[in-house]
């Protein structure tokens, strides 16, 4: 790895170290109000308020504000946006994915691309070891290994240089609780966002069987089915899961594809984030 990449890398972590703690919108509002009061004894007045600064600053982000808006913490314009979709297959992840992706020209990744790449063997790096893992994974059709392999391809992709500065949007991972626990809390660089993309399955179905062909042997109603099937057993635990996550946004999927892109974005851009479990987030506010 080039010094440029290592430098890219180390910024991006410490990018995701200051979103989680807020320490950017702490230091403004520290800096705002000293200017503003004047204490002689500057030390011992920011020892004094910071906690205060702090717990009112996570305070008006779960709340969303006034009116939904927090006019002090709107995102910087070198904000990153890195989101992963989720949701059935046909409730439309891929389109508003590439909607986002245009926008903020973020980079689009699909796992199932990268999937496909690792197992025919990357020609730039025909040797790579996670290659070989994964190929091992599909060859004893080891569920598990699939989704570790698949894990680190995903992790080792997120650290490009193309991801690190542009920030990036991934459908098609993760597929169960594991796997977002690995992606939202072991990750380098993990989303700051999740767009859950509710939508019934019986509208998806009807989605996926009028999509052409293409030619591809997948495209079939006993296809669908098992993915629908493999879905709903994982359903409520990743949902029980991601709702316990600061950075899911759950999205009606069911409508037209241009009223879940103005919902998508409204919820995406009306509120500042906040990164990590809400519960640890309360815990830290009431120490």
């Amino acid at each position: 790895m080039s010094l440029q990449s290592n430098l890219a890398e180390y910024a991006a972590e410490l990018m995701v170290y200051f979103e989680k703690h807020k320490l950017i919108e702490i230091s403004k509002r520290i800096l705002v109000e000293c200017a503003l009061e004047r204490p002689d004894n500057v030390p011992l007045w920011m020892g004094k308020n910071i906690k205060r600064i702090a717990a009112s600053i996570y305070q008006d982000c779960l709340n969303q504000g006034k009116d939904g808006v927090i006019a002090s913490l709107h995102l910087s314009a070198n904000f990153l946006y890195r989101v992963v979709f989720f949701g059935r297959r046909g409730s439309g992840r891929k389109t508003q994915a590439i909607y986002l992706a245009r926008r903020f020209n973020l980079v689009y990744l699909n796992a199932e691309n990268l999937i496909h790449q690792y197992l025919r063997g990357d020609d730039k790096n025909p040797q790579e070891p996670l290659a070989r893992e994964l190929q091992r994974a599909f060859y004893y059709n080891n569920c598990k290994a699939k989704s570790t392999a698949l894990a680190a391809i995903i992790s080792k992709r997120l650290l490009d240089e193309d991801c690190l500065t542009q920030g990036w949007v991934l459908v098609n991972f993760p597929h169960t609780t594991a796997d977002f626990r690995e992606l939202l809390e072991n990750f380098k660089i993990p989303p700051n966002k999740v767009v859950y993309l509710q939508c019934p399955e019986e509208i998806c179905m009807s989605r996926l069987l009028d999509m052409p062909n293409c030619g591809l042997p997948s495209n079939n109603r006993k296809y669908f089915e098992q993915e629908m099937w493999f879905y709903k057993q994982n359903e409520i635990a990743i949902d029980e899961y991601l709702s316990k996550r600061h950075e899911t946004i759950y999205v009606n999927g069911s409508g037209n594809s241009q009223a879940v892109k103005n919902e998508m974005f409204a919820k995406l851009e009306k509120t500042p984030y906040i990164m990590g479990c809400k519960q640890d987030t309360w815990d830290l506010m009431n120490k």
